[in-house]
Protein backbone atom coordinates (compact mmCIF):
# COMPACT_ATOMS: atom_id res chain seq x y z
CA UNK A 1 0.00 0.00 0.00
CA UNK A 2 3.13 2.63 0.79
CA UNK A 3 3.33 2.51 -3.04
CA UNK A 4 0.58 4.56 -3.77
CA UNK A 5 1.85 7.39 -1.46
CA UNK A 6 4.43 9.84 -2.98
CA UNK A 7 8.13 9.56 -0.80
CA UNK A 8 7.81 13.14 0.24
CA UNK A 9 4.47 12.57 1.48
CA UNK A 10 6.56 10.18 3.83
CA UNK A 11 8.38 12.72 4.45
CA UNK A 12 5.44 15.51 5.47
CA UNK A 13 3.92 13.04 7.49
CA UNK A 14 7.05 11.25 9.77
CA UNK A 15 9.22 14.61 10.42
CA UNK A 16 6.43 15.42 12.39
CA UNK A 17 6.25 12.69 15.07
CA UNK A 18 7.83 12.47 18.62
CA UNK A 19 11.98 10.94 17.96
CA UNK A 20 10.77 7.53 20.06
CA UNK A 21 7.83 7.06 16.98
CA UNK A 22 10.67 7.73 14.16
CA UNK A 23 12.93 5.28 15.93
CA UNK A 24 10.43 2.55 15.64
CA UNK A 25 9.82 3.32 12.21
CA UNK A 26 12.92 2.19 11.25
CA UNK A 27 11.69 -1.13 11.84
CA UNK A 28 8.80 -1.24 9.80
CA UNK A 29 10.61 -2.00 6.15
CA UNK A 30 13.60 -0.99 4.35
CA UNK A 31 12.14 1.63 2.63
CA UNK A 32 10.92 3.72 5.93
CA UNK A 33 14.29 3.11 7.63
CA UNK A 34 16.40 4.30 4.26
CA UNK A 35 13.86 7.32 4.09
CA UNK A 36 14.51 8.29 8.45
CA UNK A 37 18.11 7.50 7.84
CA UNK A 38 18.33 9.88 4.91
CA UNK A 39 20.43 13.08 4.71
CA UNK A 40 17.09 14.90 3.34
CA UNK A 41 15.28 13.27 6.15
CA UNK A 42 17.70 14.49 8.94
CA UNK A 43 17.20 17.63 7.24
CA UNK A 44 14.10 17.86 7.47
CA UNK A 45 13.39 16.86 10.65
CA UNK A 46 15.73 18.80 12.08
CA UNK A 47 13.57 21.91 11.11
CA UNK A 48 10.59 21.05 12.10
CA UNK A 49 12.35 20.08 15.79
CA UNK A 50 13.76 23.98 15.62
CA UNK A 51 10.30 25.10 14.67
CA UNK A 52 8.88 23.40 17.58
CA UNK A 53 11.51 24.60 20.14
CA UNK A 54 11.48 28.28 18.65
CA UNK A 55 7.29 28.14 19.18
CA UNK A 56 7.15 26.38 22.30
CA UNK A 57 8.81 25.90 25.66
CA UNK A 58 12.08 24.54 24.84
CA UNK A 59 14.31 22.40 27.06
CA UNK A 60 17.74 22.60 28.85
CA UNK A 61 20.28 20.48 29.40
CA UNK A 62 22.98 20.58 32.35
CA UNK A 63 25.98 19.00 32.70
CA UNK A 64 27.96 18.89 35.77
CA UNK A 65 30.33 16.91 37.88
CA UNK A 66 28.30 16.06 41.26
CA UNK A 67 30.97 16.44 44.03
CA UNK A 68 28.96 13.92 46.50
CA UNK A 69 28.51 11.45 44.20
CA UNK A 70 31.52 11.86 42.21
CA UNK A 71 29.84 10.90 39.46
CA UNK A 72 29.29 12.69 36.10
CA UNK A 73 25.60 13.83 35.85
CA UNK A 74 23.56 15.37 32.60
CA UNK A 75 19.51 16.30 33.65
CA UNK A 76 16.82 18.31 30.96
CA UNK A 77 14.34 20.60 32.25
CA UNK A 78 11.81 22.30 30.99
CA UNK A 79 12.48 26.68 30.10
CA UNK A 80 9.28 27.49 31.19
CA UNK A 81 7.69 29.04 34.82
CA UNK A 82 8.27 25.57 36.65
CA UNK A 83 12.48 25.59 35.86
CA UNK A 84 14.06 24.56 38.47
CA UNK A 85 11.12 22.41 40.20
CA UNK A 86 12.11 18.87 38.23
CA UNK A 87 14.82 17.77 35.96
CA UNK A 88 15.09 14.17 34.34
CA UNK A 89 17.94 12.22 34.19
CA UNK A 90 20.26 11.30 30.79
CA UNK A 91 22.22 8.11 31.39
CA UNK A 92 25.67 8.54 30.72
CA UNK A 93 28.22 5.46 30.24
CA UNK A 94 31.75 7.09 29.71
CA UNK A 95 34.04 7.10 32.74
CA UNK A 96 36.82 10.43 32.61
CA UNK A 97 40.54 9.40 33.16
CA UNK A 98 40.22 13.04 34.97
CA UNK A 99 37.35 12.63 36.90
CA UNK A 100 34.93 14.44 34.64
CA UNK A 101 34.83 15.50 31.02
CA UNK A 102 35.38 19.07 29.66
CA UNK A 103 32.49 19.60 27.32
CA UNK A 104 33.93 21.28 24.28
CA UNK A 105 30.59 22.11 23.14
CA UNK A 106 26.98 21.51 21.63
CA UNK A 107 25.25 21.71 18.61
CA UNK A 108 22.03 20.30 16.91
CA UNK A 109 21.91 17.89 19.67
CA UNK A 110 25.35 16.41 19.79
CA UNK A 111 27.43 16.60 22.87
CA UNK A 112 31.38 16.86 22.31
CA UNK A 113 33.23 15.89 25.36
CA UNK A 114 37.05 15.96 25.76
CA UNK A 115 39.13 14.18 28.09
CA UNK A 116 41.85 17.34 28.98
CA UNK A 117 40.51 18.84 32.18
CA UNK A 118 43.41 18.12 33.86
CA UNK A 119 46.23 17.07 31.09
CA UNK A 120 46.33 15.75 27.15
CA UNK A 121 44.01 14.95 25.33
CA UNK A 122 43.26 11.45 25.82
CA UNK A 123 39.94 10.64 23.98
CA UNK A 124 36.85 13.39 22.02
CA UNK A 125 33.56 12.06 22.32
CA UNK A 126 30.34 12.77 20.55
CA UNK A 127 27.55 11.85 21.70
CA UNK A 128 23.53 12.50 20.96
CA UNK A 129 21.71 11.83 24.10
CA UNK A 130 18.17 11.66 22.16
CA UNK A 131 19.44 8.18 20.16
CA UNK A 132 21.77 7.13 22.85
CA UNK A 133 24.85 7.38 19.78
CA UNK A 134 27.99 7.87 20.17
CA UNK A 135 31.62 7.29 18.83
CA UNK A 136 34.69 8.09 20.67
CA UNK A 137 37.54 9.84 18.61
CA UNK A 138 41.49 9.42 18.99
CA UNK A 139 42.92 13.23 18.59
CA UNK A 140 45.83 13.46 16.75
CA UNK A 141 49.18 14.35 18.24
CA UNK A 142 52.95 15.30 17.26
CA UNK A 143 55.75 14.49 18.83
CA UNK A 144 58.04 17.81 19.23
CA UNK A 145 60.73 18.92 21.77
CA UNK A 146 58.83 21.94 22.40
CA UNK A 147 55.53 22.74 24.85
CA UNK A 148 52.32 21.75 22.71
CA UNK A 149 49.21 23.20 23.48
CA UNK A 150 45.85 22.16 21.81
CA UNK A 151 42.46 23.86 21.07
CA UNK A 152 39.79 21.96 20.28
CA UNK A 153 36.42 23.89 18.39
CA UNK A 154 32.86 21.14 17.79
CA UNK A 155 30.11 22.11 15.24
CA UNK A 156 27.50 20.68 12.88
CA UNK A 157 27.62 21.66 9.41
CA UNK A 158 24.31 23.75 8.86
CA UNK A 159 24.60 22.04 5.38
CA UNK A 160 25.29 18.29 5.52
CA UNK A 161 24.66 18.12 9.34
CA UNK A 162 28.01 16.18 9.34
CA UNK A 163 29.81 16.75 12.79
CA UNK A 164 32.84 18.20 12.53
CA UNK A 165 35.70 18.46 15.30
CA UNK A 166 38.88 21.50 14.77
CA UNK A 167 41.95 20.92 16.30
CA UNK A 168 44.73 23.99 16.32
CA UNK A 169 48.14 23.10 17.55
CA UNK A 170 50.41 25.33 19.10
CA UNK A 171 54.86 24.00 19.44
CA UNK A 172 55.46 26.85 21.78
CA UNK A 173 59.39 27.33 22.22
CA UNK A 174 60.81 29.04 24.91
CA UNK A 175 63.55 30.29 23.64
CA UNK A 176 62.21 32.40 20.74
CA UNK A 177 58.96 34.94 20.19
CA UNK A 178 55.84 33.86 19.09
CA UNK A 179 56.48 36.09 15.58
CA UNK A 180 59.36 33.57 15.07
CA UNK A 181 57.81 30.40 15.81
CA UNK A 182 55.89 27.89 13.48
CA UNK A 183 52.55 28.54 12.65
CA UNK A 184 50.03 26.44 14.08
CA UNK A 185 48.48 23.49 12.81
CA UNK A 186 45.04 22.88 12.01
CA UNK A 187 42.65 19.79 10.98
CA UNK A 188 39.58 18.49 10.86
CA UNK A 189 37.36 15.44 11.53
CA UNK A 190 34.10 15.11 10.28
CA UNK A 191 32.13 12.16 10.93
CA UNK A 192 30.96 10.47 7.02
CA UNK A 193 35.15 11.12 6.29
CA UNK A 194 35.86 9.31 9.47
CA UNK A 195 39.18 11.03 9.62
CA UNK A 196 41.19 13.57 10.15
CA UNK A 197 42.35 16.01 7.20
CA UNK A 198 43.07 19.20 6.46
CA UNK A 199 40.44 22.12 6.32
CA UNK A 200 38.80 22.37 2.64
CA UNK A 201 39.95 26.15 2.95
CA UNK A 202 43.42 24.83 2.33
CA UNK A 203 46.91 24.31 4.00
CA UNK A 204 47.83 27.77 4.75
CA UNK A 205 44.48 28.81 6.75
CA UNK A 206 45.54 28.60 10.17
CA UNK A 207 45.85 31.41 12.89
CA UNK A 208 48.57 34.19 13.01
CA UNK A 209 51.18 33.28 14.95
CA UNK A 210 50.72 36.02 17.73
CA UNK A 211 47.07 34.73 18.29
CA UNK A 212 46.71 32.59 21.06
CA UNK A 213 43.26 31.05 21.44
CA UNK A 214 41.12 30.13 24.60
CA UNK A 215 38.96 27.27 25.31
CA UNK A 216 35.97 29.52 25.54
CA UNK A 217 34.02 28.83 22.55
CA UNK A 218 30.44 28.48 21.01
CA UNK A 219 28.88 27.32 17.90
CA UNK A 220 26.61 29.92 16.13
CA UNK A 221 25.05 30.75 13.06
CA UNK A 222 26.96 27.10 11.34
CA UNK A 223 30.65 28.76 12.64
CA UNK A 224 32.30 28.25 15.55
CA UNK A 225 34.17 31.27 17.66
CA UNK A 226 36.58 31.49 20.20
CA UNK A 227 37.69 34.05 22.79
CA UNK A 228 41.39 34.60 21.74
CA UNK A 229 43.94 37.22 22.26
CA UNK A 230 46.77 38.63 19.77
CA UNK A 231 50.19 39.88 21.49
CA UNK A 232 51.38 43.49 20.08
CA UNK A 233 55.13 42.93 20.72
CA UNK A 234 55.29 47.18 19.39
CA UNK A 235 52.70 48.61 22.18
CA UNK A 236 54.04 45.66 24.89
CA UNK A 237 50.55 44.63 25.63
CA UNK A 238 47.68 41.91 24.24
CA UNK A 239 44.19 42.68 22.47
CA UNK A 240 41.45 40.17 22.51
CA UNK A 241 39.39 39.06 19.47
CA UNK A 242 36.77 36.33 18.36
CA UNK A 243 38.59 33.62 16.00
CA UNK A 244 35.77 32.19 13.87
CA UNK A 245 35.65 28.35 11.92
CA UNK A 246 33.58 28.60 9.00
CA UNK A 247 31.97 25.05 9.61
CA UNK A 248 30.59 24.68 5.13
CA UNK A 249 33.91 26.37 4.12
CA UNK A 250 35.58 25.19 6.69
CA UNK A 251 38.24 28.40 6.67
CA UNK A 252 39.41 30.38 9.62
CA UNK A 253 38.68 34.31 10.12
CA UNK A 254 39.15 36.91 12.23
CA UNK A 255 36.54 39.37 14.30
CA UNK A 256 37.29 42.21 16.02
CA UNK A 257 35.92 43.62 19.27
CA UNK A 258 34.70 47.14 20.34
CA UNK A 259 37.93 48.68 22.36
CA UNK A 260 36.49 48.13 25.61
CA UNK A 261 36.26 44.04 24.72
CA UNK A 262 39.60 43.83 23.25
CA UNK A 263 41.61 46.04 25.72
CA UNK A 264 40.04 43.32 28.91
CA UNK A 265 41.80 40.59 30.14
CA UNK A 266 41.25 37.72 28.19
CA UNK A 267 41.17 35.75 30.96
CA UNK A 268 37.84 37.70 31.99
CA UNK A 269 35.79 37.23 28.75
CA UNK A 270 33.70 34.16 27.65
CA UNK A 271 31.63 33.69 24.83
CA UNK A 272 28.09 32.36 24.50
CA UNK A 273 24.49 33.03 22.95
CA UNK A 274 21.56 34.76 24.10
CA UNK A 275 18.30 35.36 22.86
CA UNK A 276 19.26 34.17 19.56
CA UNK A 277 22.51 36.44 19.17
CA UNK A 278 25.77 36.19 19.77
CA UNK A 279 27.19 36.92 24.09
CA UNK A 280 30.23 38.75 25.16
CA UNK A 281 30.42 37.93 28.93
CA UNK A 282 32.72 40.69 30.43
CA UNK A 283 33.88 39.45 34.37
CA UNK A 284 35.52 41.91 36.90
CA UNK A 285 36.46 39.69 39.62
CA UNK A 286 38.07 41.64 42.00
CA UNK A 287 37.65 40.49 45.79
CA UNK A 288 34.29 41.16 46.93
CA UNK A 289 33.23 43.61 43.61
CA UNK A 290 32.52 40.42 41.63
CA UNK A 291 30.42 41.20 38.39
CA UNK A 292 29.26 39.96 34.97
CA UNK A 293 28.53 42.52 31.96
CA UNK A 294 26.26 40.89 29.27
CA UNK A 295 27.18 41.93 25.52
CA UNK A 296 25.40 41.26 22.64
CA UNK A 297 25.98 41.47 18.81
CA UNK A 298 22.73 43.18 17.02
CA UNK A 299 23.98 42.22 13.53
CA UNK A 300 26.08 39.47 13.29
CA UNK A 301 29.48 40.23 11.90
CA UNK A 302 29.57 43.70 12.51
CA UNK A 303 31.53 45.06 15.07
CA UNK A 304 29.74 47.84 15.96
CA UNK A 305 26.69 46.64 16.97
CA UNK A 306 27.97 45.06 20.28
CA UNK A 307 25.48 46.67 22.74
CA UNK A 308 26.18 46.13 26.72
CA UNK A 309 22.64 45.34 28.14
CA UNK A 310 23.06 45.50 31.48
CA UNK A 311 25.89 44.38 34.63
CA UNK A 312 24.91 41.58 37.10
CA UNK A 313 26.45 42.53 40.70
CA UNK A 314 27.26 39.48 42.72
CA UNK A 315 29.70 40.87 45.43
CA UNK A 316 31.94 37.55 47.22
CA UNK A 317 29.21 35.22 45.07
CA UNK A 318 29.91 35.15 41.18
CA UNK A 319 31.68 32.81 39.80
CA UNK A 320 31.09 31.74 36.35
CA UNK A 321 28.04 32.21 33.97
CA UNK A 322 27.29 29.15 31.71
CA UNK A 323 24.63 30.11 30.13
CA UNK A 324 20.96 32.06 29.39
CA UNK A 325 17.65 30.63 29.45
CA UNK A 326 15.06 31.52 26.83
CA UNK A 327 13.79 34.61 28.64
CA UNK A 328 16.85 35.94 28.81
CA UNK A 329 17.87 35.09 32.89
CA UNK A 330 21.45 34.17 33.17
CA UNK A 331 22.53 30.80 34.67
CA UNK A 332 25.34 30.81 36.97
CA UNK A 333 27.50 29.01 38.81
CA UNK A 334 28.76 30.55 42.55
CA UNK A 335 31.66 30.12 44.63
CA UNK A 336 30.20 27.68 46.68
CA UNK A 337 29.54 25.74 43.71
CA UNK A 338 25.45 26.11 43.60
CA UNK A 339 24.15 26.44 40.54
CA UNK A 340 21.29 29.16 40.38
CA UNK A 341 19.33 31.55 37.69
CA UNK A 342 19.79 35.48 37.92
CA UNK A 343 17.48 38.12 36.82
CA UNK A 344 18.48 41.40 34.88
CA UNK A 345 17.72 42.99 38.03
CA UNK A 346 19.96 41.02 40.61
CA UNK A 347 17.56 38.70 42.10
CA UNK A 348 18.70 35.11 42.74
CA UNK A 349 16.59 31.41 42.42
CA UNK A 350 18.56 28.38 43.98
CA UNK A 351 18.42 25.42 41.81
CA UNK A 352 19.34 23.18 44.17
CA UNK A 353 22.47 21.72 42.14
CA UNK A 354 25.86 21.74 43.14
CA UNK A 355 29.16 20.39 41.44
CA UNK A 356 32.73 21.47 40.56
CA UNK A 357 32.78 24.88 39.66
CA UNK A 358 34.74 23.89 35.79
CA UNK A 359 32.52 20.63 35.29
CA UNK A 360 29.12 23.07 34.61
CA UNK A 361 27.72 23.22 30.79
CA UNK A 362 24.17 24.92 29.82
CA UNK A 363 22.45 24.32 26.41
CA UNK A 364 18.94 24.12 24.32
CA UNK A 365 18.08 20.36 24.70
CA UNK A 366 17.29 19.80 20.77
CA UNK A 367 16.28 16.23 19.85
CA UNK A 368 17.93 14.97 16.69
CA UNK A 369 18.66 12.33 13.97
CA UNK A 370 22.43 12.93 13.72
CA UNK A 371 24.48 10.37 13.84
CA UNK A 372 21.61 7.69 13.27
CA UNK A 373 23.61 5.67 11.18
CA UNK A 374 26.48 5.54 13.18
CA UNK A 375 27.69 2.21 14.72
CA UNK A 376 28.02 2.87 18.72
CA UNK A 377 31.32 1.65 19.54
CA UNK A 378 30.24 2.13 23.50
CA UNK A 379 33.35 1.49 26.21
CA UNK A 380 34.44 -1.42 23.78
CA UNK A 381 37.03 1.37 22.87
CA UNK A 382 38.47 3.68 20.74
CA UNK A 383 37.28 4.71 17.59
CA UNK A 384 40.23 5.34 15.41
CA UNK A 385 38.90 7.87 13.32
CA UNK A 386 40.32 6.57 9.72
CA UNK A 387 37.84 5.04 6.94
CA UNK A 388 38.37 1.58 8.16
CA UNK A 389 36.54 2.22 11.72
CA UNK A 390 39.98 0.59 13.34
CA UNK A 391 38.94 -0.22 17.01
CA UNK A 392 42.08 -0.53 19.54
CA UNK A 393 45.22 1.44 20.23
CA UNK A 394 47.36 -0.38 17.43
CA UNK A 395 46.21 1.01 13.85
CA UNK A 396 49.07 1.87 12.21
CA UNK A 397 47.39 2.93 9.14
CA UNK A 398 45.70 6.23 10.98
CA UNK A 399 47.43 9.94 10.43
CA UNK A 400 47.07 10.34 14.40
CA UNK A 401 48.97 6.78 15.39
Amino acid sequence: MLEYFPPDLYLEILKWLPLNSILQCRTVCKLWNSLVTSNDFISAHHSATKSIIENGNPTLLIKYFDRRRKLEQFIIGKDDETFGLQFSNIKFQYASANAYFRTVGYCDGVVCLSDDCFGFVFKVILWNPSIRKSIQVKVPTYESTGTQSTILGFGVCPRTHDPKLVRIEYLDDSSMPHNLQDSPSVVVFSLTSGGWRQPLGGNGNHPRNMIRITWSQVCFNGVIHWIACEEQLKARSTRCLIMSFDLVREVLDEMPLPDVLAHHPVSNLSINTRKGYLAMLEYDMKKKKESCGVWIMKEYGVTGSWEKLYVIHLPGMLRNTVGFRRNGEMVVVLKNHELVTVECTGNIKSLDIYGNIPSFFLGSYMESLIMISQVDNGDDGDVCGCMEGHAGVECYNCVFW
